[in-house]
Order: C-alpha cells, then sequence, then structure tokens
C-alpha cells in the first residue's frame, strides 16, 4: 500500500469515535509526548493561545469526570416522568483523558475592530477561539490514530463536577479520550 492510501485509510479511520477502552495497556511516555505536541503546537490565528490542555491517565480521576458525563441521550427516548433517558458518555474513558480548557491571554491587546469594539472577552475572539480548538482536537485525533490509537470527544458533561475533579476554574472547552480500542467489541458498544 502506498503511503497517500495509507493516509487516507488513517484519516478515514480516525473521524470514527471509540466508546470502549482495552485498559490492561498503558500508554508509552513517548507516545504521550507526542500527542502532547500536536494538540498544543497546532495552527492557530496569529499563534496564539485560546486553550491550555490538561492531560491525565489517573484512572480515579478519569472515571470520576466519566460520572459527570451523564446527558447524553437514546434518541428521542423518555421516561415515565416525560424526561429524556440519558447516558454517560464513555469516550472519556480511554487509557488517557485529555483536557481543553479557556486559556485566553489578557495581557495581549486586541488585534481586530471587532475585538476592540467587543474587547478581549467578546467579538471576532469567540469565533478564533472555537477554530482553534477545533483544530486542536483534529490534530490531537489524527496523531493518535497515525501512532496505533483511537479516541474519542465529549462535549457533554457536568462542568462543575469536571472542573472540580480537576481542580481548574477555567472553562473546559472538551475532553478526549485517546487509548487502545477494545479489538473484542464494537468500538460504538458503551463500556
Amino acid at each position: 500500500m502506498g503511503f497517500n492510501r495509507f493516509l487516507e485509510r488513517t484519516i478515514a479511520k480516525s473521524q470514527q469515535c471509540n466508546r470502549n477502552w482495552d485498559l490492561s495497556k498503558q500508554i508509552p511516555e513517548d507516545d504521550l509526548k507526542t500527542m502532547e505536541q500536536a494538540v498544543t503546537q497546532c495552527s492557530s490565528k496569529q499563534n496564539r493561545v485560546f486553550y491550555k490542555v490538561l492531560h491525565t491517565q489517573d484512572r480515579e480521576k478519569i472515571e470520576a469526570i466519566h460520572d459527570a458525563t451523564d446527558g447524553f441521550t437514546y434518541g428521542l427516548q423518555k421516561d415515565e416522568d416525560d424526561n429524556y433517558l440519558t447516558t454517560t458518555n464513555p469516550q472519556v474513558l480511554g487509557n488517557s483523558l485529555f483536557v481543553l480548557a479557556k486559556d485566553r491571554d489578557k495581557s495581549l491587546s486586541a488585534r481586530t475592530s471587532e475585538e476592540n469594539d467587543g474587547g478581549i472577552e467578546d467579538g471576532k475572539i469567540q469565533t478564533d477561539e472555537d477554530r482553534a480548538i477545533g483544530i486542536a482536537a483534529g490534530y490531537l485525533t489524527l496523531t493518535a490514530q497515525l501512532l496505533g490509537y483511537q479516541s474519542g470527544c465529549c462535549q457533554c458533561f457536568d462542568e462543575p463536577k469536571v472542573k472540580e475533579v480537576l481542580g481548574i476554574d477555567d472553562e473546559i472547552f472538551l475532553l478526549m479520550g485517546v487509548g487502545y480500542g477494545d479489538k473484542k467489541r464494537n468500538r460504538r458498544e458503551k463500556k
């Protein structure tokens, strides 16, 4: 298989969200460093930092964060009280969990007319921030896949609970589980 075909297959496979993991294995430190490099050194508007990355392999923290992800709905199914049925997001249960959180450098002056009008907290910076997070998630996902791992993204979580587990005050944008997919189960099968 040629290199281009390998990349095309890797790209196609990287878009699949994984929901179950083989936790009997440990991700080597060199691979973790490469993934951290990918998620922190990717493109952003004028190379500005809009987020910070927290990373953990602490199973207790990962499980506690997983418990705070109940909110994903089962289609349109409802319980007897007419509430939508929800479940937790096992995407975060990977061998490693990456957390992308807000980190706006307020010392930088506004650089666009929109930011001048709305201030550093409003205006175009929100668009730049959203794009930077998307690019970072894409870099991490593709890099993990190239290294032989699977990943899953989660934006449905109880933010105050996750902040408490991590001991941070910053707004959390995204949780990303990365690791070894459980080869004995379908990637979409919950835990």
